[in-house]
């Protein structure tokens, strides 16, 4: 099972495909990852899984003056978190970035999971409800994808020491919990930002194709719903 700081229940590790993906913080000196697992998992490569998940169930709503007042205000939250662990991240490559990559990845996803759940009990609209139960769905199949590789490949589990930095870079974010639509939105998208900065460095460092498939559908979807995430916010401001 899956235990993670900001995630209260368990996710139980059976290998499967992946969906979307981060969305994750960004990112301090990389730290040896010393743990080391009982025994490696099966076959854990199956990407075939993630083309559904980055649509987005906003992308219909719209209207240009709150789409422009959106972007204004997103660009002020893209970079709301802290930089340890890209910082980390950009001292790695080959073995030990996959390793602090899928690690920090997966804590990553792990926070989002949270800041979703909330959502599905605070959200008032259908709309982001719908969003918060598609981050859930698709980032809790990529936790158990990025573990079941972490074994496979390398023998090891999450890095402690890594999951550490983008902790302590979403600290500020998660000691705000989500108890209204908006704050949803406002919290995804520097969070999604993360993500989208973690796996754009993933795909000059990972040494694994199955990584560096993940990264790239991790920059499809969050992109795409993060744009959905500012044009709500526009249509709210209006």
């Amino acid at each position: 099972m899956i235990h993670s700081k900001w995630f209260s229940g368990t996710i139980p590790t059976v290998a499967v495909g992946f969906g979307l993906a981060l969305a994750l913080g960004g990112c301090a000196n990389p730290a040896a990852v010393s743990d080391s697992a009982s025994s490696a998992v099966g076959k854990a490569g199956d990407t075939g899984k993630a083309g559904d998940a980055g649509h987005s169930t906003l992308a219909g709503h719209g209207g240009h003056q709150g789409h422009e007042a959106a972007m204004a205000q997103g660009r002020t939250m893209d970079h709301a978190m802290g930089t340890s662990g890209m910082e980390s991240l950009q001292k790695l490559s080959g073995r030990e970035f996959d390793i602090a990559f899928l690690s920090q990845m997966i804590a990553h996803h792990e926070a989002a999971v949270v800041m979703a759940e909330q959502a599905l009990k605070t959200a008032k609209e259908t709309a982001t409800r719908q969003e918060a139960r598609q981050v859930v769905t698709a980032q809790t199949r990529e936790i158990t994808q990025m573990t079941g590789w972490l074994e496979q490949w390398y023998g090891v589990p999450p890095s402690k020491a890594q999951q550490a930095l983008v902790n302590a870079d979403m600290k500020s974010m998660m000691a705000m919990p989500v108890t209204a639509d908006k704050l949803f939105y406002e919290r995804m998208i520097p969070h999604h930002q993360g993500a989208i900065d973690t796996s754009e460095l993933a795909l000059t460092r990972a040494s694994r194709s199955e990584a560096k498939t993940l990264a790239r559908q991790i920059l499809r979807d969050q992109k795409a719903e993060i744009a959905a995430y500012r044009k709500w916010l526009g249509n709210s401001a209006r």
